[in-house]
């Protein structure tokens, strides 16, 4: 009876279950590889990295401006993309750091399987994230409302995202990274012909 009940689970399982699941047993693994120190940073570093870049890029957006003749959508852009990316590899760094100390203090094994069930969370935020743009859409649908349904493994990731980001979303709002680029209509290759 072990074995058909066991068959009979792995059988109802949709493609939509079999690709999440072999997706976040990689992620397991990705994240059992690096350690809970460098996933936790790495994780944080990405959340300080978008909190930083949304209120403090208007600061690198001044240097910005006294080295490139660039729009002012161009700028704030830019001065976005580089904060990010500067507080991702700080945090990167500092996870490095300390799974060293880790290794060292002989938490290794611990480090290393925290680091996948936390790994596994991370991603499964990730593929949340995708889901909602993919389900934002009314005339593009990869997946079928019926696969979604049978799904097991659908619904508890897909309302990861839409319940932790909305306080994000709002304040990128604000922020209106959306650039408005101007192009003449007449421009010199235009009149060239």
């Amino acid at each position: 009876m072990g074995n058909s009940y066991i068959y009979e689970k792995f059988y109802i399982m949709n493609t939509i279950d079999i690709v999440l699941g072999l997706i976040l047993i990689i992620a397991f693994f990705m994240g059992f590889r690096k350690g809970f120190l460098r996933v936790l940073a790495s994780l944080i570093g990405l959340v300080a990295g978008v909190y930083c870049a949304v209120f403090f890029s208007g600061y690198v957006a001044d240097y910005l401006v006294r080295w490139f003749d660039w729009s002012s959508d161009i700028n704030r852009i830019a001065a976005f993309v580089i904060t990010l990316v500067l507080v991702v590899l700080l945090f990167a760094l500092l996870g490095r750091v300390l799974t060293k100390v880790a290794n060292f203090a002989l938490m290794g094994f611990l480090n290393k399987f925290m680091g996948g069930i936390l790994n596994v969370i991370k991603t499964a935020f990730l593929i949340s994230v995708i889901f909602m743009l993919v389900n934002s859409s009314e005339n593009y649908s990869i997946l079928t409302p019926e696969k979604r349904e049978t799904s097991t493994l659908y619904a508890p990731i897909a309302v990861l995202a839409p319940t932790i980001l909305p306080t994000i979303e709002k304040h990128l709002e604000e922020l209106d990274l959306h650039p408005q680029l101007e192009f003449p209509i007449n421009s010199k290759r235009d009149t060239l012909r």
